[in-house]
């Protein structure tokens, strides 16, 4: 049962400012945008950024970075194999390339190497005669890799933004913004971090008079930094929601001849590309990658260095992968759908061993089983040498990370955040792990009831003059959208229902006309959820609906359109 929760009005404006209508103003506010932050926050063009300076370690390792080129060290770029890793190891490897010609990038399997860095892929980085090792999205809870890289010769800088542990932080140049209180923004995904770094690059040397790497080469990168921030599901606030603004208007362009093919092979060539082509589109195409092989390839597409054939190839191998990746993802979900009916793997937070599944698939099973059961859910996996290997995500009420922090004496390794964590843990520890989620999480249901009802906040119900394409045109002022800025959700009360009809080939798709007591039509469409929702749409003499507001194309006309999140009998 989900609970709506619809806003209370708060701004008591007869009219709008900035000729913002006073219903957007209201959602606007509600998010933390006062009027003191509204010009910047609907600027195309937005000043709030931060000095890079102000993060601890990052001029020193920038610094450090510039020297060693100099010197003519070898660097090697350690990053991480999914798209906000892929991004960040080309932005960096980008920025020094610029520099000189001895850096080459490592980019761990999933499957080989695990998350982070470790010693056998020390080793061979070592091997591969560099003298520096840098890492990007990852690291920050790695310090004993980090000491046996100093012992074999190394210097290593470590760039990251991935929660830290107590007593975890690796000895040596450390930039983080989750350090300490000197950044003023903590929510930067790896490649905002890298970034940052760049930016610090480029101010040095403009200090030093050095040309080989300048303002317009690191405002190239914004693209990069972009599809990174919206595909780690960062707060898309605050200097986030600038970088990605920036970041989407580099993209548009189509200045980046790797990214370009892929938009091209994915048929996007002549699509505004806006932040949900990232979520749904980019972001899953690029995590593919690292998902079911090697992820280098994705860093490769996106160093565009390569000719225009080579560029082209390594997009359709994305693509290929990923269609892959859609194949192994619904055997995975089979496999711990039947878990689930014929197990007991747990009732407050399920931790299903899924022999034989795909692992690099996990972690997305595991966020849709999550949806639909409303708990938090870890899938894991056997892995060589007697060690389960596992993913999990879980609800907005449960912070997964301090889950596993009150669990940490029974994994060999964990990390990660509040939404997700990945693990490792022995085999013989497994009944151990479920016993001790069950009672954390129970626990935590107790101190909150609720905390297991799924709610769905609404701005408002639409006035009469609300329902036209002018006032969802108005909307877009709130874009980009994403966690802590997300599509604002209206509803519709006591309407009834007229002009049903089922679409797709298993019926899962509802479209109809919902009508309210003014009298004005909205078309509606529910994608997916056709079983859930007939009944009360077929059965109910008026209907409560909630939804997104947009725009449906079709013909050469354009009409208003809701796309339904939820379906109620009405009261009204």
């Amino acid at each position: 049962m989900i609970k709506w929760v619809i806003a209370q009005k708060k701004n008591n404006q007869e009219q709008g400012l900035l000729g913002v209508p006073v219903s957007v103003l209201d959602i606007l506010e509600r998010r933390g945008i006062t009027e003191d932050k509204l010009e910047d926050f609907l600027s195309p063009m937005p000043k709030v950024t931060y000095d890079p300076f102000l993060m601890t370690d990052l001029r020193e390792t920038a610094e450090a970075l510039i020297d060693g080129a100099d010197a003519g060290k070898t660097i090697c770029v350690y990053g991480d194999y999914d798209a906000d890793g892929i991004t960040s190891t080309a932005l960096l490897s980008t920025v020094l390339r610029r520099l000189t010609d001895k850096v080459f990038c490592y980019v761990p399997s999933r499957f080989s190497d695990g998350y982070g860095l470790n010693m056998t892929a020390v080793e061979t980085i070592k091997q591969k005669g560099a003298d520096i090792l840098i890492t990007v999205d990852c690291g920050s809870t790695s310090p004993n890799e980090v000491e046996y890289a100093k012992q074999l010769g190394m210097q290593v800088m470590v760039t990251d933004h991935h929660i830290l542990r107590d007593g975890m932080d690796p000895d040596c140049l450390f930039v983080n913004p989750k350090r300490d209180d000197s950044y003023p923004f903590k929510d930067l995904c790896g490649c905002g971090v890298a970034f940052k770094l760049a930016q610090g690059v480029q101010r040095i040397l403009a200090e030093r008079g050095d040309k080989r790497f300048v303002r317009s080469d690191l405002n190239a990168l914004l693209d990069l930094v972009a599809i990174a921030t919206v595909a780690d599901i960062v707060p898309l606030v605050d200097e986030n929601r600038n970088l990605v603004k920036y970041g989407l208007d580099r993209i548009n362009r189509r200045d980046r001849a790797g990214l370009d093919a892929l938009l091209n092979v994915l048929d996007l060539s002549e699509k505004i590309i806006d932040s949900s082509s990232i979520s749904y589109i980019i972001a899953p195409n690029l995590n593919a990658l690292g998902r079911m092989d090697s992820a280098m390839p994705g860093v490769e597409l996106l160093e565009s260095r390569s000719g225009s054939r080579r560029l082209e190839d390594l997009a359709r191998l994305t693509i290929k992968t990923n269609i892959e990746r859609k194949s192994e993802q619904e055997k995975t979900a089979r496999v711990c759908r039947e878990k689930l009916a014929r197990e007991d793997c747990g009732q407050y937070a399920p931790v299903i061993l899924a022999e034989g599944a795909h692992e690099g698939v996990a972690g997305i099973v595991a966020g849709n089983l999550k949806e639909q059961l409303y708990r938090p859910v870890c899938i894991v996996t056997p892995v060589e040498g007697g060690l389960l290997k596992g993913t999990g995500r879980s609800v907005a009420g449960i912070n997964l990370h301090e889950c596993f922090e009150k669990c940490g004496d029974i994994f060999t390794r964990f990390g990660g955040h509040a939404g997700a964590c990945g693990f490792s843990l022995k085999e013989e520890n497994l009944g151990l792990f479920r016993e001790r989620m069950q009672a954390v999480v129970k626990e935590m249901s107790e101190a909150d009831p609720d905390v297991f009802n799924e709610k769905l906040y609404i701005e408002k119900e639409l006035d009469p003059d609300e329902k036209n394409i002018g006032f969802v045109e108005s909307l877009r002022l709130l874009e980009p959208y994403g966690e802590g800025n997300p599509v604002p959700v209206f509803c519709m009360l006591g309407a009834t229902v007229s002009s049903v009809r089922t679409m797709g080939a298993e019926e899962q798709h509802i479209r109809f006309s919902a009508c309210t007591k003014d009298g004005i039509h909205v078309g509606c469409v529910l994608f997916g959820k056709a079983d859930q929702y007939k009944d009360v749409i077929f059965g109910a003499e008026r209907i409560d609906v909630a939804g997104e507001l947009d725009i449906n194309e079709f013909r050469g006309e354009r009409r208003l359109q809701m796309r339904v999140r939820d379906i109620r009998a009405s009261r009204q």
